[in-house]
């Protein structure tokens, strides 16, 4: 009996792993795209318009008047609330715009 029941365990374990691995794919991706696209499309805007730039370096001038830097948890966290980011977007954002518009910017 106990052989019947193992030969049931081997199909049934790689079914159950195969709908695992389907399933992360087919959701995975999706899960991705919109973070990335968010980030990718904010620096090429960035790139591409200039007086953006200049008013994110107004904003980051603004968060160091406070006493805070940009790099910060508050700094970070003002930056990817006010641009719809995750906290890591915005600080490759920040690090991106800094180095290149407004190196003053602490």
């Amino acid at each position: 009996m106990e052989s019947g029941s193992r030969k049931l365990r081997l199909p049934l374990l790689f079914g159950l792993a195969s709908l695992g691995i389907v399933a992360a794919l087919a959701t995975g991706p999706r899960l991705l795209r919109p973070t990335q696209a968010s980030a990718s499309g904010l620096l090429d805007a960035v790139k591409n318009n200039p007086g953006e730039a200049e008013a994110l370096c107004q904003e980051f001038n603004a968060i160091n008047a406070t006493g805070d830097s940009v790099y910060s948890a508050t700094g970070l966290e003002q930056v990817s609330s006010g641009q719809g980011l995750t906290t890591s977007d915005a600080e490759i954002l920040i690090t991106y715009v800094v180095g290149l518009y407004c190196p003053d910017v602490t």
